[in-house]
């Protein structure tokens, strides 16, 4: 009888052993950009969140620098299931939906504040749109501004004629092409090399992306333009994320929010610490001439306007909404 029960006993742990085991998920989270970069290490204090809010239920490795996937490849993956999360920039959607080009069309939101007011007028319509492509929201976090690194200086519009610019989706080659400039495709992991080879003169990247990348080794000139605040988001798989029991989307929720709230935080704070960097390490930094500025206001309504258009309803009540948010902050300002 003693033999019985200790053998049930022992049944028992291993049955519960093996629940525990078969219970915890382990998923890989591909990332495009190196460690050092603010949106990568949100990813990795998120990892660590997620893992210690689900008390080990859910454990994410987060796989940077495209060591997973390249870039591009990223929203699909996540799409198709064959990974459970991962993170891209937000732009890199503009061809699902005309929503996801708010994040890209140039000066329309260039500083933080005005960023944050953006993403709050956006974000139901971008949720929405992004549970059609069976992804569900989890955080975003913004970069430091984008500005354009180049071989030479661009002092005026017409030192873009002909320029050869890494073109990344559809609203940045609509850009390029409308500063006069070439759109060039080319993979994140080549972009240096291309540089080299002469296939690229000029790139639109962040403060972070080109202190990161030594950018001043093969594009010497920031001409800080200062274009947009994109950013990055991190998804998953929206069936994945259905699937999960109430307490685990609880915990990555509360993960979510935090990653979501620092990120904005700190990578504000890194832009004066990045623009330094970049000096410190020989760029040769160019402060854009107002008849450029003025150029490239002419562009932003353009481009808005035939944002708007596409979809007057959705883009619409962003954009006015978005308008509102501002007259309404600079009231109370």
């Amino acid at each position: 009888m003693v033999k019985n029960l200790v053998s049930k006993s022992l049944f028992l742990v291993c049955v519960l052993f093996s629940s525990a085991v078969v219970s915890a998920q382990e998923w890989i989270m591909p990332t495009p950009f190196s460690d050092r970069n603010q949106p990568t290490q949100i990813a990795y204090q998120f990892a660590e969140d997620v893992q210690a809010f689900t008390d080990g239920e859910v454990n994410i490795q987060v796989k940077s620098n495209g060591h997973a996937l390249p870039h591009l490849a990223i929203p699909g993956a996540v799409m198709a299931g064959k990974v459970v999360i991962g993170e891209f920039l937000l732009g890199l959607l503009d061809k699902q939906n005309s929503v996801f080009q708010h994040d890209m069309i140039p000066f329309l939101a260039n500083n933080y504040d005005d960023a944050q007011l953006l993403w709050q007028a956006s974000k139901a319509d971008t949720q929405y749109q992004l549970h059609k492509l069976g992804l569900h929201y989890l955080y975003v976090v913004p970069w430091t501004p984008y500005s354009v690194f180049s071989v030479r200086r661009i002092d005026t519009v017409a030192d873009f004629d002909g320029l050869p610019i890494r073109a990344f989706n559809q609203t940045v080659t609509t850009l390029i092409q409308s500063l006069g400039a070439s759109p060039v495709k080319i993979p994140l992991k080549d972009v240096k090399s291309a540089f080299e080879q002469g296939k690229l003169e000029g790139r639109f990247a962040s403060l972070s992306v080109g202190e990161d990348s030594q950018i001043w080794d093969y594009a010497p000139y920031l001409n800080d333009l200062r274009i947009w605040i994109p950013k990055e988001i991190v998804v998953m798989n929206k069936r994945a994320y259905d699937q999960l029991d109430e307490k685990t989307k609880a915990a990555i929720d509360k993960a979510s929010i935090k990653a979501e709230r620092n990120g904005w935080i700190e990578t504000k704070e890194r832009v004066e610490t990045d623009l330094a960097s970049l000096k410190d390490g020989g760029i040769v930094y160019n402060q854009p001439s107002s008849s450029l500025l003025r150029e490239l206001e002419r562009i932003n309504q353009r481009m808005t306007k035939a944002w708007v258009e596409q979809d007057e309803k959705q883009n619409g009540g962003i954009y006015r909404a978005y308008r509102e948010a501002q007259r309404q902050s600079q009231t109370t300002h």
